[in-house]
């Protein structure tokens, strides 16, 4: 009899997952985060985007993408890149598009929030 090779539980398919450890696994839960990308001109412009591994992994992503000489990418076009905050979501991909709609005072507002909770957590 095949088992869950996560929680033990029986499984159709012989060292898989079954059907609650598979969807736990492709869970809609994470981090909505923002950014402010500076560019070659001096503007700042506000990046919103969505993770559902840590944060900062993430930023990293977007750094290594700005010390590119030729990025294509949103925030690779530009000279840095700074994160503003973070907000946890239980569907970070709607959470995401709700974002991108507001002005971006409404979205630097969001980060600041996202960014004072954390401080709070870690003292």
């Amino acid at each position: 009899m095949p088992n869950c090779r996560k929680c033990g539980s029986y499984t159709k398919y012989n060292n898989g997952l079954c059907y609650s450890c598979y969807n736990n696994r492709n869970s809609k839960k994470g981090k909505v985060y923002f950014g402010e990308s500076t560019r070659k001109d001096g503007t700042k412009k506000i990046y919103t985007g969505q993770t559902k591994r840590s944060v900062y992994e993430r930023v990293g992503e977007h750094l290594k993408e700005v010390k590119k000489p030729k990025s294509k990418t949103y925030t690779g076009r530009g000279t840095g890149f700074k994160l503003l905050g973070s907000i946890f979501s239980n569907n970070r991909f709607k959470a995401e598009r709700s974002i991108k709609k507001m002005s971006p005072e409404a979205k630097r507002s969001l980060a600041k929030k996202g960014a004072r909770k954390y401080k709070k957590k870690r003292s």
